[in-house]
């Protein structure tokens, strides 16, 4: 099996480079500044996910960029990781191989990119999956593992067992991160969601993290609250994850001993882009669709809104 990987940063090197060091037929799709780093020095991984972070090694990998796609192929799956705001880009990007026959399996959060690459590829063409990292890209160009254990879960979006997840399961499974071959992924996207979108909008309102919201007056309160204003629309989808699910993230987000603030949060406060389109924006539109009153998902959705006008702006006035 041909694997097309879609973004060298910390999610794609961090799986694409474990597949390669396995030696599984994997080529990393990039621009052309990063292809000539990766053929010169190959992908720089740091760390084992879950374990000692001292260790560099250097995985040699096969780079192919956009225009040399149609001869660098045929694929068979190509493992979309790149961030919600750079879709549209790496829709384009990968249709080439799309359209030759390589299904397509995303690892961005939410579901509004299923919605986008089952309208231009079909739903045929498209599998459901996601990622558990602590992985991170670091100034010079290196995949940092984390000490979190890494995980990869994916499977038919309709719940099927077919050849092509199974051959994939095959090529990921012993590659050092844990694998689950899912026949429910949907409903596992939408619990992921839930949590994910609750843990940005619990760190971004309060300011501080996990445990220091936990630990303040109405902090815990506010976290089942957004727990329970993101799996009301997850309910209103038909997707709402069971309740041990939810108390078990209520757990994680009252922890008062937590360092934790979400990625969204930490790239807010770096002045970097932000997912919130994916993450918050379209959770609002289907608790609008549904009737739903989310008060505090709206607050969030204010709040970096301005956020992301900020940016905007200070982008054009730099040139």
């Amino acid at each position: 099996m041909r694997i097309l990987v879609v973004g060298a940063g910390a999610v794609g090197g961090l799986f694409g480079g474990l597949m390669a060091q396995h030696g599984r037929d994997v080529t990393f799709l990039v621009r052309a500044p990063r292809a000539a780093a990766l053929a010169a020095d190959g992908l720089q991984l740091v760390g084992i996910p879950g374990g000692p972070q001292d260790q560099v090694r250097a995985v040699p990998v096969a780079v192919v960029t956009a225009d040399q796609l149609c001869e660098a192929g045929p694929f068979d799956i190509v493992l979309l990781a790149v961030k919600a705001y750079d879709l549209e880009s790496a829709i384009e990007a990968i249709a080439p191989a799309v359209d030759a026959g390589a299904a397509v399996l995303p690892l961005l959060n939410g579901m509004r990119h299923i919605d986008r690459l089952t309208a231009r590829f079909g739903a045929e063409n498209v599998l459901g999956g996601f990622a558990f990292v602590s992985a991170y890209l670091d100034e010079q160009g290196r995949i940092g593992a984390g000490p979190v254990p890494a995980a990869l879960t994916y499977g038919e979006l309709d719940g099927s067992s077919t050849d092509r997840v199974r051959r994939f399961h095959e090529q990921a499974d012993g590659c050092g991160f844990r694998v689950t071959l899912s026949t429910a992924v949907r409903d596992e996207m939408w619990a992921k969601w839930v949590f994910l979108a609750a843990f940005a909008a619990l760190t971004i309102l309060s300011g501080g993290s996990v445990g220091e919201t936990a630990r303040a007056p109405g902090g815990p309160r506010t976290a089942r609250a957004l727990l329970a204003e993101t799996a009301s629309v997850a309910q209103a989808a038909g997707h709402r994850p069971s309740a041990e699910k939810v108390a078990g993230d209520l757990a994680v987000l009252t922890a008062t001993d937590s360092q934790n603030r979400a990625s969204m949060d930490k790239d807010r406060l770096a002045g970097r882009p932000v997912e919130s389109s994916a993450i918050i924006d379209d959770l609002v539109e289907r608790a609008d669709a549904a009737g739903l009153d989310v008060p505090l998902l709206r607050a969030t959705q204010a709040a970096l809104g301005v956020y992301v006008t900020r940016l905007a702006d200070a982008a054009a006035a730099a040139g």
